[in-house]
């Protein structure tokens, strides 16, 4: 008699830490379009990797096996699939002695797991296919003509139904009342809640029975990507020069609400300073490569601005929120991304002794989570304005002056690839703002812990 899991039995309780593969770098899927002008690109390896899973009887024998077939790349230690591809994998099962089965069904799910005493899971996709059913007909040839309504009769012997499920890139929720594009895989050990997804093989008896089932968890690996950058930001990344600034490239930039900087420099000098922040459009960004960044301080004081504009960190930071509203509200607010900055050698800019501009970057770490919105799930990232962390200057205020929201990604737009950014050596600390993230978030570590997501001992795609 096979092994069996009762009816039912929820989801197994997975720790997705252990059981999901490390997390990836960003994924360009070239063989999806031609490869980027600017370079050349690797060719990923076209054979997928195999995951099998099987249910034995009482003398180890396997009577099922369920095989997936995962992304031949990211798939570790448990299957990856993309957005937009298919779960592909088959089904077999031998059987020594006649069993009554009523239908062989898998579904496909992602859940939304809160933790808690015990853990409480809000269901946000659910698909489902019969891989056979009595009104199928033979269960060897399902959909060929037998001249009966139904099959009539016991399994016996071997059987094998492979399977090609579709992963819609425009998913709805089981209740119909929201429409999404599937979140990637998430778990972290600061966040109360994770994005988990299953495969599940269902073998019903009917009443009376017991039947059989196999669930395993899979990692889904989201495959948005940025519109194209502005002609003149293209045509810099083709000839691997210097992006244009927001005064020679007015339409590739997004110019901030100018923020007050106030305070005091030195301990007696009074300072109050204009500042204006620019941001490349659109304002989508792929991970691994970094958000262009340009800034204008504007002072009647020519000191003070010397000083602004000798800075080379901070002032501009992306932060992240993971926010869930299941059970009750909570959010985790904590900086991701720290600007650094140069002299611009922009020469359209205006020209005053008065106004010193600067060219950046917030370089984007390749493990970052993408934005995502499912349910009562959030993450959302925000660029954030603080008074600059000048030498002898204390503002007076120390939260952000001013933010704009943009969206993360995974894949390059079309077009040249934007120019791979050089990670900052050090990320220089800010006490004001590293206790403002500690004042408003439930779990805020410093940028300089918070900048590495996971650990080696953290695994998930």
């Amino acid at each position: 008699m096979p092994s069996a899991m009762p009816q039912e039995a929820p989801p197994p309780s997975y720790n997705p830490r252990q059981s999901l593969a490390a997390e990836l770098p960003t994924y360009d899927d070239s063989n999806s379009r031609p490869p980027s002008s600017s370079g050349p690109t690797t060719t990923a390896p076209s054979v997928p990797k195999e995951f099998s899973y099987e249910i034995k009887n009482y003398f180890s024998k396997p009577t099922a096996t369920l095989t997936l077939l995962g992304h031949p790349v990211l798939s570790r230690t448990t299957p990856t699939f993309i957005e937009g591809s298919n779960i592909a994998g088959s089904v077999k099962l031998n059987l020594r002695s006649s069993d009554a089965i009523t239908s062989v069904v898998v579904f496909v799910r992602g859940d939304l797991v809160v933790c808690g005493d015990p853990d409480e899971r809000l269901n946000f996709f659910r698909l489902r296919k019969y891989l056979w059913k009595p009104s199928m007909g033979d269960p060897r040839a399902p959909g060929t003509p037998t001249g009966s309504e139904n099959w009539e009769g016991k399994l016996k012997g071997e059987y094998n139904w492979p399977f090609s499920i579709k992963l819609p890139e425009v998913a709805t929720s089981p209740d119909g009342e929201q429409q999404f594009h599937l979140p990637h895989t998430f778990a972290e050990r600061s966040s109360r809640a994770s994005i988990e997804y299953y495969f599940e093989l269902r073998i019903n008896r009917g009443k009376l029975r017991t039947d059989d089932r196999i669930i395993t968890s899979f990692g889904f690996f989201s495959m948005r990507y940025p519109s194209r950058p502005s002609q003149l930001r293209q045509l810099a990344y083709r000839s691997n020069v210097d992006i244009p600034g927001p005064y020679l490239d007015p339409e590739g930039w997004k110019a901030l609400e100018p923020a007050r900087i106030q305070g005091r420099l030195f301990g007696e000098r009074p300072v109050d300073v204009k500042c204006t922040v620019f941001i490349a459009k659109p304002l989508c960004y792929t991970r691994g490569t970094s958000i262009p960044c340009a800034m204008t301080f504007e002072t009647d004081d020519s000191q003070v601005a010397d000083v602004f504009a000798s800075i080379k960190s901070s002032a501009v930071y992306l932060q992240r929120s993971v926010r869930c509203t299941f059970g009750y509200s909570s959010t985790n607010l904590s900086p991701c991304g720290q600007a650094s900055w140069w002299p611009s050698p922009d020469t359209a800019h205006p020209r005053n002794t008065t106004q010193r501009h600067l060219m950046g970057e917030i370089y984007l770490r390749k493990d970052l989570q993408p934005s995502a919105a499912v349910k009562s799930f959030y993450i959302d990232y925000t660029v954030a304005v603080f008074p600059p962390a000048a030498v002898g200057f204390k503002p007076t205020s120390t939260g952000p002056l001013i933010t704009e929201r943009v969206k993360i990604v995974t894949r390059f737009p079309h077009g040249p690839r934007p120019h791979p950014s050089t990670p900052p050596e050090s990320e220089s600390s800010d006490p004001f703002v590293d206790r403002y993230y500690q004042s408003v978030s439930d779990v805020a570590p410093k940028l300089a812990a918070n900048m590495k997501l996971w650990n080696g001992d953290d695994l998930f795609p």
